[in-house]
């Protein structure tokens, strides 16, 4: 599985965008459908209280996505808009127009005295989302989003971001300034590198991959740097080895190491060794390190 930058997964989204002719806006309702199968998932579809942050880009888009279908299925979502809804443009403006038309709740907040006032009036929650910053991030936070961030952060319920913690910037895991530590996070087609590097990796919780629609293919048109070595990945490579089979079936290696008072090496590297999957291990050493790394050895 590839890991993408935050420039890498623009560029994938504008080539389904002008290339596939998938509309952006399809995209998004795409994510925000995902996202919410995958809190519903997690957190059950026992309706609760749930709190809802968005920015005015397309973070908040998918934000509003999620809104609107939590409260198809029952919950009361109260969502904050961090802004004016004439600061809400393109694909994310088309989404805020389906909440409201599906009568969702929707609250402008101007500044941190708002954001307050707001928060006061919300009550226990049951869970918070994060959709105030996305991958587009470029600068540090400040102002109303900082102090939107920071209440996120406090929260005694589960948070989830949307995409990546709102603060951490998706290419390099840096945060820039302050981000919340989620329980969940949610990510589109692709993970991001921040998934895996830390500090943002360690704020992010347990991430999960929606498809959206991008096609797979687009990647050669891409060509992504990084690669995560899964688990499932590793697994097709190691070949399969038979019930009946034994040791020497599978190769004997000789590992020449080790000295008096430095046999750690070389005990780990025989030891390594039988765990990747030699049969037979023999390991040389001088006579004077060998009784130290016979104490290690498996028996």
């Amino acid at each position: 599985m590839f890991l993408l930058t935050a420039a890498e997964m623009a560029e994938l989204d504008r080539r389904t965008i002008d290339v596939v002719g998938l509309p952006g806006a399809v995209l998004m309702e795409n994510a925000g459908r995902g996202a919410t199968r995958a809190i519903l998932a997690r957190f059950g579809r026992r309706p609760i209280p749930v709190a809802i942050v968005c920015g005015t880009g397309n973070n908040g888009g998918d934000g509003f996505v999620i809104a609107r279908v939590l409260a198809g299925l029952g919950f009361r979502p109260r969502t904050a808009l961090l802004g004016t809804r004439e600061r809400v443009r393109g694909d994310a403006a088309i989404h805020l127009r389906a909440l409201q038309g599906a009568g969702g709740a929707l609250e402008e907040i101007v500044d941190v005295a708002a954001f307050e006032s707001w928060t006061t009036s919300l009550g226990p929650c049951g869970l918070v989302i994060d959709a105030v910053f996305g991958t587009g991030l470029r600068s540090e936070v400040a102002g109303l989003a900082r102090a939107a961030i920071e209440w996120l952060d406090r929260q005694p319920a589960p948070v989830v971001a949307v995409d990546v913690p709102s603060g951490v910037d998706a290419s390099t895991g840096r945060v820039m300034g302050t981000a919340p530590a989620c329980e969940l996070t949610v990510t589109f087609a692709f993970p991001k590198l921040a998934h895996v590097l830390p500090p943002g990796c360690e704020l992010a919780g347990d991430v999960r991959v929606v498809d959206i629609g991008i096609p797979g293919a687009l990647l050669h048109g891409v060509e992504p740097k990084v690669r995560w070595l899964t688990g499932s990945e590793v697994a097709r490579l190691v070949p399969f080895r038979p019930r009946q089979a034994h040791k020497g079936r599978f190769g004997h290696l000789l590992v020449v190491a080790g000295s008096r008072g430095l046999t750690g090496a070389a005990t780990l590297a025989a030891l390594g060794a039988l765990r990747a999957g030699a049969g037979l291990v023999t390991l040389g050493c001088p006579a004077a390190a060998a009784t130290a790394s016979e104490k290690r050895a498996p028996r």
